[in-house]
């Protein structure tokens, strides 16, 4: 599953100083009382996805940066199934697979998006990290992002054959992006994530330097030291009756 949008501050209820729905207790089967519904495995795959000590649905995807010489970029583009207007543009990656290995597992997501079919050692890295807070549906989730490198020569074809139902639902295209159409793109005000991305693509199309960058979005940083800072709590169990 490919999701990786951010709008971390609204997701969160931010309003004004601090985002007061932090902090409290957790429903009695471990949600955010605020940020998850009760059926919020309607829309994420609970064998990817588990409740964490924040109330949050948890996972670790594994996505891949694949950049030509000349820093043409391969993305997707996907909106929210809640709200089909909230489009953003994306890497290639996805959820690990029990016990999957990350570099196994970027690999495996590629072919299933792209149709590019590579051997996990193709890939270099993992080059960069990035935690993220977005919504997806009605649902807001947490993400550790685990990114690497393949660079080709040239652009290649792609295709849809491996997608999902899920991501025939909700991905609208695959394609490949000049540098100068990103950053148009961005100025406009689409949503590109990583952020940073635009500014990236000339280093990574002449190689990796070997120091594992931080993409994390300065916002959802701040939402996610807000959780930290403010964690919630599991209800007390009841106590039983010393004469049941």
């Amino acid at each position: 599953m490919t999701e990786s949008p951010g709008k971390a501050a609204s997701a969160a209820g931010s309003q004004g100083d601090g985002f007061p729905g932090l902090a409290g207790r957790l429903t009695t089967d471990g949600r955010h009382p605020v940020l998850v519904p009760e059926d919020w495995g309607r829309y994420l795959d609970t064998s990817e996805w588990a409740l964490g000590s924040d109330g949050l649905p948890f996972r670790t995807a594994a996505r891949v940066l694949v950049v030509t010489q000349d820093s043409d970029v391969l993305l997707l583009e996907g909106h929210d199934a809640a709200d089909p207007d909230h489009s953003w543009v994306f890497t290639p990656g996805g959820g690990l697979r029990p016990g999957e290995d990350p570099r196994e597992g970027a690999a495996r997501e590629l072919a299933e998006e792209s149709g590019i079919g590579v051997v996990p050692t193709d890939l270099e890295g993992p080059v960069a990290h990035r935690e993220a807070i977005f919504r997806f549906a009605t649902v807001t989730c947490r993400q550790d992002e685990i990114f690497f490198l393949l660079r080709l020569p040239d652009r290649c074809a792609v295709g849809k054959e491996g997608w999902t139902a899920l991501e025939r639902d909700v991905v609208d295209s695959i394609a490949w992006w000049s540098p100068q159409e990103l950053h148009s793109a961005q100025e406009r005000g689409q949503e590109i994530y990583p952020v940073r991305l635009p500014a990236l693509l000339g280093e990574l199309a002449a190689g990796w330097s070997g120091k594992i960058l931080d993409l994390t979005d300065p916002v959802d940083a701040e939402v996610l030291a807000q959780l930290t800072a403010h964690p919630r709590q599991r209800p007390e169990p009841l106590s039983k009756d010393p004469d049941d």
